[in-house]
């Protein structure tokens, strides 16, 4: 039987887990680092970095607000 779920080893599920980590550590409604600022801290594509914002988003742990970016989502 195969496995359909993803390797950890994906860098976009790396990155999550380090932007979790980073999350978890901030306040409501701060600002998460920008998709650029990622891109050339990581040296990962702008689609990595995405999607694995886009982890965090399904998560519930960030939102992002087109054009100003993401930010750690309140408590609940």
């Amino acid at each position: 039987m195969e496995n359909d779920a993803p390797a950890p080893d994906f860098p976009y599920l790396l990155l999550a887990g380090d932007l979790r980590a980073r999350a978890v550590r901030l306040p409501a409604n701060s600002p998460m680092q920008s998709i650029s600022r990622l891109v050339q801290e990581t040296g990962l594509s702008v689609k990595t970095v995405r999607r694995a914002i886009k982890v965090l988003e399904d998560e519930g742990l960030v939102f992002t607000l087109p054009g100003l970016g993401s930010f750690v989502s309140p408590r609940k």
